[in-house]
């Protein structure tokens, strides 16, 4: 019988990488609160042939379920550079969604300091500005009746889950995890990044107010654009068709550049 093939560190972090061997771009993706990696998993069919979609899956979900999350944005941050730098061998950019946008925004000043490559092009999506404060009560040290009051005002949390204890129980120490992440986050002022970065927002999100978003176009030298699409918080799913259209064109972009200037 032969032994058991055991996934390397990369691709516990990153199942995808390595998944297109013509690929000249990589497009890192980071979820959202209590999210995997599976729902970026769809983008590999819509964005150019010539882009590696490489969705991040942190500890304790999905096929790392039985792993131990990690409750520190500090941490978090550590381990993902440390993997992600190990495959910044073409030009590379990131999307984050909501607790996504904002790992990936702190894993960019990282790559640029550690490895001295910052990504591309920037993408946010769903998230307040850096430089404002956390909103939600904590979840540090309470008891699970507060999570719950957490979790039953994001909107478009599936009806499902909030009514179904077995789900609960699986989904909420996940979710507080990752509230964690979110909570222990602190801003640090330093110079801003010179890559472009565009920053998604739903009309209708009534998780992020306008107010939030103040202080986004300050964190680059580069080019900011702010486009807002007729959704909710989770436009990355009820409106991923429109959102791909606008992330894939920057893509498509990126590689005419490229290629002019091979």
């Amino acid at each position: 019988m032969s032994a058991e093939v055991k996934p390397s560190n990369s691709q516990r972090w990153l199942p995808r990488v390595g998944s297109n061997a013509d690929a000249e771009l990589r497009l890192f993706c980071l979820s959202y609160a209590g999210g995997g990696a599976s729902v970026y998993y769809p983008w590999r069919h819509v964005v150019p042939e010539l882009v590696e979609v490489c969705p991040v899956q942190l500890p304790g979900r999905e096929e790392r379920v039985d792993e131990p999350c990690i409750s520190e944005f500090d941490q978090v941050i550590e381990l993902l550079a440390s993997v992600m730098g190990e495959h910044l061998d073409i030009p590379y950019m990131i999307y984050g969604h909501s607790m996504g946008a904002g790992l990936a925004f702190e894993l960019s000043h990282r790559l640029l300091n550690d490895y001295d490559k910052p990504p591309s092009h920037l993408f946010v999506g769903a998230h307040r500005s850096p430089t404002q404060p956390y909103g939600y009560p904590s979840v540090k040290s309470t008891s699970e009746d507060v999570v719950l009051d957490v979790l039953s005002g994001f909107e478009g949390m599936p009806e499902a889950i909030l009514k179904n204890r077995e789900l609960l129980d699986l989904f909420l120490p996940i979710l507080r995890s990752d509230l964690l992440v979110c909570e222990t986050y602190r801003y640090r002022e330093r110079t801003p990044l010179a890559c472009p970065i565009t920053l998604f927002t739903g009309r209708d999100d009534k998780n992020v107010t306008s107010q939030e978003l103040v202080g986004w176009g300050d964190q680059t030298t580069g080019t900011f654009v702010h486009q807002e699409l007729d959704a909710g918080h989770f436009f990355l799913k009820s409106h991923q068709k429109q959102l791909l259209e606008l992330v894939g064109a920057n893509l498509t972009s990126a590689l005419e550049n490229s290629a002019e200037h091979a």
